[in-house]
């Protein structure tokens, strides 16, 4: 982790924490008493904005004390599954991540995310260029996230097809320590530490966790291990300093795609030439931040600092890259909020810098043989403004506008086939608006949105001629969207329900393909256009004082609209997918069965290879408390794909020589023990 250690010392002093805490309940409350307060709506940026007037399908999912304690938490599948209009595909391989979409966007990555804004405790996690390594949040760990379905740019800006806000930060005042150790199928060993410590009026959360597992499949031995610190420290009645910061180790091998002859005859196999190239992974990212909320005269100002660094030691089948990257970035936002008109401005600067070097691999180590040694930098510029006024009665308007400048640089450094230093730039508008209307319990909502998607450095730097510097046959893709839904509650029914339906037009396509000359490398092309349109349903109920019941269904359609792609649908995605869990509680005793099915989708967009749909039913018991002086333990076994379904949970898209499948694991088991302090 070249240089790592001397950045952590030069940037350390430098702060960052969250501008969205998010302290009620949508969906997943857990207790037998639900309060329903309004809800504030803090990831979408508008503070001002809460339940009763903003014009969007936002969920928000808050995980109680003894879900984080009895489920594994082992992926962000598995936490985040219940969120309607959300599909996280576990690739089963720690050294790519697990594929996030939205509505469909971000179908196409072949590693990590793209098209979705991904936020942690505040930091961003998707960079200037639109991508985003989620690695560095612990499943676990996560206490909250807010889902914003749909084209977000007017307060993400770049790859803001949705944005998801998670949370690990600890919200409790009370001060405490958690421990939990478990083990289990294919060499689980896991170990988590968290603390919460209280002084005068600032409080402090931290945690660690350390997850290793030899694998489902052969070769794909991998360890996490992960730790984070936040305070809350009021200043005065009218200001508040948050700081947070976090770390992430990550050591994996990397087992590949197989075809479908392969998955047939094992599905544990991994492929050949991953094995004998030594494919794997390690990197090293930390990050960190402040956030100073102040009450002014004319309203709220909320001032954020932020940087991140991660540096990436990675061993592929064709290539070995070494990639140092900074970035760091300031927020301002001013809102002001009054009982008939609301409104926010902001403006955003963010940078990345990434310094990259392919070499030729050589057992797993770097060879002789530079390909790529070159500077890139991405630059993020935008300012934003939204205002929210009410018409007549509870009825209610909002719109806003993002202008956004992304530019990127990069900087030859190998020369031998002439100097490919270059630059391009794009800038985006991003308009939106909406109304609301809020009736009783209920609250429905149209929107008008869009969003803008550039091709981040990799999908720009991964050339068809394997030349060196940027692409400049790719362009960003544009999205525009509609959406009409309604969410509410039924109180003497202790029930709360979420609907909707959207269509997007998505402009400029990027499309992943490769090519034999590329190997496993993933290439970029503008492909057209494409409709996605689909429908949301969500619901939760208490239909006894002992038994929660959930249900979530999203149906779908991908679609490409024109070129020599047109009807065809858009590979990666399902058709439908629906989730349902309950708990049960008794003597002491929690239960939760967690029933999940996917429809089948393509491999490929040229729709001639099908991954099969699959349902899986996964089981959790565990016991509530047993007192032991001080102490409180409560253990948990866990049965994961009870049925031992075989099934490939994700595809790598448009893949050369068949190897588009990525196993999911069969039935394994998890048994562990918490003991609170």
């Amino acid at each position: 982790m070249r240089g790592f250690v001397y950045r952590v010392v030069a940037l350390a002093c430098i702060a960052f924490a969250p501008t969205a805490l998010f302290d009620q309940v949508l969906f997943a409350q857990d207790t037998t008493t639900v309060e329903l307060p309004p809800i504030e709506v803090e990831a979408t940026r508008a503070n001002a904005l809460t339940s009763q007037n903003v014009p969007l399908a936002v969920t928000t999912m808050s995980r109680a004390p003894l879900r984080r304690e009895l489920e594994p938490g082992l992926s962000l599948d598995e936490v985040l599954s219940e969120l309607p209009g959300l599909f996280v595909s576990d690739r089963g391989n720690a050294t790519l991540g697990e594929r996030i979409s939205i509505r469909g966007m971000g179908w196409r990555a072949a590693f990590g995310v793209r098209g979705v804004q991904i936020l942690l405790d505040g930091i961003p996690l998707t960079m200037p260029d639109g991508q985003a390594v989620a690695d560095i949040a612990s499943p676990s760990m996560i206490q909250k996230a807010e889902l914003i379905r749909g084209p977000s740019s007017l307060f993400w800006g770049n790859g803001s097809g949705g944005v998801l806000y998670l949370s690990s930060a600890g919200t409790s005042q009370l001060p405490g320590v958690r421990v939990r150790a478990m083990g289990g199928s294919d060499g689980l060993q896991q170990f988590n530490l968290e603390s919460r410590l209280q002084l005068g009026k600032n409080r402090f959360n931290f945690y660690v966790s350390d997850d290793r597992r030899d694998g489902y499949r052969e070769y794909s031995n991998n360890r996490f291990t992960r730790a984070a610190l936040h305070g809350n420290l009021p200043i005065n009645n009218r200001a508040v300093l948050t700081l947070t910061s976090a770390v992430a180790y990550q050591d994996a091998e990397n087992p590949g795609s197989l075809t479908r002859e392969q998955l047939d005859e094992n599905p544990r196999l991994a492929n050949a030439r991953n094995v004998s190239t030594l494919a794997a992974k390690q990197s090293l990212q930390f990050q960190a931040g402040a956030t100073l909320n102040q009450q002014v005269s004319i309203g709220q100002l909320s001032a954020t600092a932020y940087t991140l660094i991660r540096d990436l030691d990675n061993p592929l089948s064709f290539t070995y890259i070494d990639l140092n990257r900074a970035a760091y970035g300031l927020r301002l936002a001013l809102q002001n909020t009054t009982e008939a008109l609301s409104w926010g401005i902001g403006v955003d600067a963010d940078f990345q810098d990434d310094d990259r070097q392919n070499l030729n691999n050589e057992d797993g180590n770097p060879g002789t043989e530079v390909s790529i040694a070159q500077d890139e930098t991405v630059r993020n510029i935008s300012f934003y403004g939204f205002i929210n006024a009410t018409l007549v009665g509870p009825l209610q308007v909002t719109a806003g506008l993002r202008n956004d400048q992304v530019r990127f640089s990069m900087d030859d450094r190998l020369l031998d086939n002439g100097d490919q230093s270059g630059n391009r730039t794009f800038s985006a508008l991003s308009p939106a608006i909406g109304l609301a209307l809020q009736t009783g319990n209920a609250h429905i909502y149209a929107n008008f949105r869009s969003s803008f998607e550039t091709p981040t450095t990799t999908e720009l730097v991964n050339r068809p001629d394997l030349d060196g510097g940027f692409n400049p046959e790719v362009d960003p893709q544009t999205v525009q969207g509609f959406e009409l839904g309604i969410r509410g509650r039924l109180s003497n029914w202790q029930t709360r329900f979420d609907a909707a339906v959207y269509s997007m037009n998505v402009n400029d396509l990027l499309i992943p393909f490769q090519t034999e000359e590329g190997g496993d490398r993933t290439f970029y092309r503008n492909g057209g256009r494409n409709l996605h349109k689909g429908i949301e349903l969500a619901l939760t109920t208490h239909p006894a004082q002992w038994m929660m019941l959930q249900f979530t269904h999203t149906s779908g359609s991908f679609a490409f609209r024109s070129g020599e792609l047109r009807g065809n649908k858009l590979p990666g995605l399902p058709d439908s997918r629906t989730h349902i869990r309950g708990i049960i509680r008794g003597g002491g005793f929690w239960i939760q069965p967690v029933f999940e099915h996917v429809a089948s989708f393509y491999a490929n967009d040229g729709n001639s290879e099908l991954n099969d749909a699959y349902a899986v039913l996964d089981l959790t018991i565990g016991h509530e408390g047993i007192k032991a002086s001080s102490a409180t333990m409560r253990p948990f076994f866990r049965i994961s794909n009870v049925s031992d379904e075989t099934y490939s949970g994700s595809v790598v898209v448009n893949a050369f020589g068949g190897r588009f499948f990525e196993p999911a694991a069969g039935r394994t088991f998890q048994l562990g023990l918490n003991v609170s302090l």
